[in-house]
């Protein structure tokens, strides 16, 4: 069990009975010595284990700025990203580093290429997503790939790849430019606006509409749904999607830490407990929906047509049988709530970065129109796409630059070795992908840097450096069908609209399910005519 769960585990319990018992006995000396051995297990695993009894201790130990309690924790929740990049750098002459969290927990960071590709994929099986996190998000992801392990996991995969190959995911180009044109008319609608002379502009939150515009690709692509949230966006499934990803309050971290460490909270009758459900039972209704209709249509033994190019009818067709309908249900979960998320906040950053530096979202723009004179009907093919050379550039480069998560965790299940030292069972490994990104040694001295020519005429410098879509048997199987779609709105929004920041406007990022604007992201959009 990781030493967090343990120490967390014993000053609840610490608590619970001081409560309970200590406080009612009417003999002190009775009292005193129950405290003094509750304080004393406490501290043992709190304090003493983790720096001098430490299974870890081999490791280097990051000390800056580390609280005596709340260890790094208070650091990630204030600066997650610089963080991570910071330990590359500082630590570039290590294969992994050891961090001390909240209450004397320990776990580690690998921040080598070696260490990295060692856990991510010739360990692969050895290093799991931790139980915590399983139970922390499944009720939200689902019960799909994301969480399978071992034999389970190499089966949904291989199962899977028919509905994410090059060539079917192509299929989909007409999807990807039917629905982001739809942008045109909802952003039109946002910037038509009366305003007194001399007014500043109002500025459009482009957040919410993002996240609406990837809910209605991934039912349309996923499902073969047509949703229409862009225009409706106050229906029962947007609403559904907002209380799981834009939750009303500040409790959202709070519930996401109880739900980690403590089994079954997410059962407990809180309201945030409630709604999450609820949100959950609403979007697996939609999805179960779907499926009865695909499968009763190929019960019949039709044979799927060319609208038929959804992913729900390719897994039905391409899987021999092989689904049953719950399997087909907990996949379809894990693509509509992380499918539709990860994309938003990707354009939502992507948009800010272009914002902040105005001339290559100039350059994207005119090469868009300068290729396509004829507009944006012109653009029909995946082969039209992919000839947008600066628009792959921008595109690679945002993902490369700010990732939208910016790291993942691993568990080691049993004893191993990484690099050639011992890691033993339970132990938590944060993989800092936003800081492999940024690495100097890989990017060089402009890594920190928003630089889409970086890009011209190569590849990442190693299968680690850009490691967005992470790397090994468990990289990220939606990588193609993400990349065209993200390029697909890209160039619908570029194309015709500039956008731009207030002058001082700051815009703060936080980092739950993935990295997004705080609060959202309003920014100043002016129509591009003549295309």
């Amino acid at each position: 069990m990781p030493s967090f769960l343990i120490t967390a585990g014993s000053s609840l319990l610490t608590l619970l009975l001081l409560k309970r018992y200590v406080y009612s006995l009417s003999n002190p000396a009775i009292a005193s010595i129950i405290v003094f051995v509750l304080l004393l297990r406490t501290s043992y695993y709190s304090f003493i284990r983790p720096r001098y009894f430490s299974k870890l201790s081999h490791f280097p130990l990051p000390t800056k700025d580390v609280h005596w309690f709340w260890g790094i924790s208070t650091n990630i929740q204030e600066r997650p990203d610089m963080l991570f990049v910071d330990w590359i750098e500082q630590w570039k002459d290590s294969d992994i580093i050891r961090l001390r969290g909240m209450m004397g927990s320990e776990s580690i960071v690998p921040v080598s290429v070696q260490a990295v590709t060692e856990v991510l994929s010739s360990q692969s099986y050895t290093f799991i997503k931790p139980p915590f996190i399983a139970r922390s998000l499944n009720g939200v992801l689902g019960n799909g790939i994301l969480f399978a392990e071992g034999d389970v996991h190499k089966q949904q995969r291989k199962l899977l790849m028919p509905a994410f190959s090059f060539g079917h995911v192509k299929s989909l180009v007409p999807i990807f430019l039917e629905e982001s044109s739809r942008l045109i008319s909802v952003i039109n609608t946002h910037i038509d606006v009366p305003s007194e002379e001399g007014a500043e502009a109002p500025q459009v939150d482009v957040s919410k509409i993002l996240s609406l515009l990837t809910l209605d690709i991934i039912y349309r692509a996923g499902l073969g749904v047509q949703f229409n949230a862009l225009d409706n966006p106050d229906n029962e499934l947007s609403q559904a999607y907002q209380k799981v990803f834009n939750p009303a309050g500040n409790t959202s971290r709070i519930f996401f830490l109880f739900q980690s460490i403590i089994p079954g909270f997410r059962f407990l009758p809180f309201t945030r407990n409630r709604s999450l459900w609820q949100a959950r039972q609403t979007i697996n209704r939609f999805a179960n929906n779907a499926i009865d209709e695909k499968m009763e249509k190929y019960s019949k033994n039709e044979k799927m047509d060319k609208k038929d190019v959804d992913i729900l009818s390719c897994m039905i067709l391409e899987g021999d049988g092989q689904w049953t309908k719950q399997g087909i249900a907990d996949q379809l979960m894990t693509f509509l709530v992380a499918g539709h998320e990860t994309t938003a906040s990707a354009t939502a950053v992507a948009l800010y970065l272009l914002s902040k530096n105005p001339e290559v979202q100039d350059r994207l723009r005119d090469e868009i129109r300068t290729q396509y004179p004829g507009g944006y009907s012109t653009i029909q093919t995946y082969e039209d796409i992919e000839s947008l050379k600066y628009l792959n550039n921008v595109i690679r480069e945002v993902l490369r630059h700010t990732a939208p998560v910016i790291a993942t965790i691993r568990m080691a299940k049993e004893d191993t070795t990484v690099c050639g030292k011992f890691v033993p069972k339970g132990t938590n490994a944060h993989v800092p992908i936003v800081g492999l990104n940024r690495s100097i040694d890989a990017w060089g001295d402009d890594a920190m840097e928003f630089n889409p020519d970086r890009w011209n005429d190569r590849q990442a410098p190693n299968a680690v450096s850009f490691l967005t879509f992470l790397h090994g048997p468990r990289s990220c199987i939606g990588r193609r069908f993400a990349e065209l779609e993200f390029k697909t709105i890209m160039l619908t929004l570029v194309g015709h609209f500039k956008f731009s920041l207030k002058e001082g406007q700051e815009v703060l990022f936080r980092s739950s399910i993935t990295y997004r604007p705080k609060g959202g992201l309003p920014l100043t959009i002016t129509a591009v005519e003549g295309w």
